[in-house]
């Protein structure tokens, strides 16, 4: 228990200390934290202590994927369904074949261990991805993308993980069995995740503080990855669909500040199951090993990207023909560089069984793969943006400022008009109040007429433009127009959201 305890607080430790640095020194926190996993590999300063596969697969994993989960916005990933599965359930199938394929030939690994190792490496980590596009204006549709590709990408790859394992284990392969044990994992995962997301979010909306939205949504990370895993399905597919739910419901039922204080927790347990997996790996790999392995390492790399390239450029060729959706061969590439590993590749790998065969070369693998791609693609990642030409321009710090003064003073009346309803304010104190955030609105709208927001409409057009896709797909699901007309006019407003990516790109 006491030794528990120490790593528990080395992890503390070293976590904000990382913090404060990769702040200070502008570096994405999980760049900051590989740099810190190989010092520890390297130096041999922390001693090697055993690792329970269990605590990473029943723990760790459903922390990261619920903390990348309820961050996202639903109607934002429904605007690009179609993409976003070709990458996740194709397009993960195509990368792990591909780069099975090649790690066995290329680094002469039996053909079931090759395809683990595609399994692994098909998890993506778009975190460093994300603060890019936080910093710099990309198209709302790419961001869409890669952010939905990383989530349900994740779920495919970590199924395939398990069954790629089991294969290892047993040593035989039964392609019934797999294809029916992989669609009871995807789809029982979905339901069970929905069914849970749902009653999460019932039970979101009746916590009287926030303290207790918190400890209940702990509750239901825990209770819907067991569940799923008592009954053979996916519980990172499962967790992922829960905290989409969860996530969206609270955003839009749940007091601001409570919101608030619910992404905090879980922003920082994902920051703490971070520190805590590279601290990890780190006490689990032989410096010596991770030398010799180098050319490994570059070969895995070298099969990595050539099992993405497939898969992005393969999968969208694909998507245009059947469906006519076109994605701008720039943001592919975009998708191809953005191909970073990270914090679930090395939970994953860590998960695996002690004795399975090969597992400390694989873990060594993905770990040096982990280091190379957080440090060659994650850093230079916003300057790749602007080579391929996908930003929308500098952001206008003032015109924002005059944005967020107001979206938050609009919202500060409509908190205001809910408490005189309540009767927590009296009419002369919202009388005051109220014409105080109207001088802020006043104020706001004056600097944005002064900047030329409405000039700025590219993202006008584009919201319209989705919102009209929107509209389209809930006719043809109501019957009230035909669907082949539907997909037609559908097929048609994707070529103007592609123009206009393109007039941003070049404007």
């Amino acid at each position: 228990m006491r030794e528990h305890l120490e790593s528990l607080l080395l992890a503390l430790a070293v976590g904000s200390s990382v913090a404060i640095a990769a702040k200070r020194w502008g570096l994405p926190y999980n760049v900051a934290l590989v740099l810190v996993g190989m010092g520890v590999v390297l130096t041999d300063i922390l001693p090697s202590e055993p690792l329970d596969p269990a605590l990473v697969l029943l723990v760790f994993l459903p922390l990261l994927v619920f903390e990348a989960s309820i961050e996202a916005h639903a109607a934002h990933l429904r605007s690009a369904a179609r993409p976003i599965l070709a990458l996740a359930v194709p397009g993960v199938a195509i990368s792990l074949i591909v780069t099975g394929g090649i790690a066995t030939w290329i680094l002469a690994l039996p053909f079931s261990i090759a395809l683990l190792l595609g399994a692994l490496l098909a998890i993506t980590d778009t975190v460093s991805v994300l603060l890019a596009f936080r910093s710099v204006r990309v198209p709302h549709r790419l961001a869409a993308i890669m952010e939905g590709e990383s989530l349900f990408n994740d779920g495919t790859a970590l199924v395939l993980v398990s069954l790629c394992a089991g294969v290892v284990t047993q040593g035989v392969f039964d392609p019934t069995a797999t294809l029916r044990s992989l669609s009871i994992a995807i789809v029982g995962g979905g339901v069970i995740g929905a069914a849970f997301g749902a009653v999460g979010a019932a039970v979101l909306r009746r916590t009287p503080d926030h303290l207790t939205a918190i400890l209940s949504s702990v509750v239901l990370v825990f209770a819907t990855s067991l569940l799923a895993e008592r009954f053979h399905a996916s519980p990172v597919i499962a967790v992922v669909v829960a905290g989409l739910y969860v996530g969206n419901a609270a955003r839009g039922a749940l007091e601001p500040s409570r919101v608030l204080a619910l992404e905090g927790f879980w922003e920082t347990s994902g920051f703490l199951v971070n520190v805590m997996l590279f601290l990890l790996a780190g006490m689990q790999i032989n410096g010596r090993l991770l030398v010799d392995e180098a050319g490994a390492i570059a070969l895995a790399l070298l099969a990595l990207h050539g099992g993405r390239a497939i898969a992005v450029y393969g999968s969208f060729a694909f998507l245009r023909v059947a469906w006519g959706e076109i994605v701008p061969m720039r943001w592919q590439h975009v998708m191809l560089i953005g191909n970073i590993k990270g914090a679930l590749s090395m939970a994953a790998v860590l998960a695996l069984p002690v004795d399975l065969p090969y597992r400390a070369r694989l873990v060594t693998i993905v770990f040096g793969v982990t280091f190379v791609t957080l440090v060659a693609q994650a850093l230079p990642f916003k300057r790749a943006l602007g080579w391929l030409g996908v930003t929308l321009g500098s952001r206008d710090l003032d015109l924002d400022r005059a944005r967020a003064t107001l979206i938050s003073a609009r919202r500060g009346i409509n908190e205001l008009d809910d408490l005189l309803t309540t009767g927590l304010v009296s009419r002369k104190d919202h009388a005051t109040r109220s014409a105080a955030f109207q001088r802020l609105i006043i104020q706001a709208e004056a600097a944005l007429r002064t900047k030329g927001a409405d000039a700025d409409h590219l993202a006008v057009d584009s919201a319209l433009l989705v919102g009209r896709k929107a509209a389209l797909k809930e006719a043809a699901r109501r019957g009230l127009v035909d669907s082949s007309v539907a997909e037609e006019q559908i097929g048609e407003l994707d070529g103007e959201l592609v123009a206009l990516s393109e007039k941003g790109d070049h404007g």
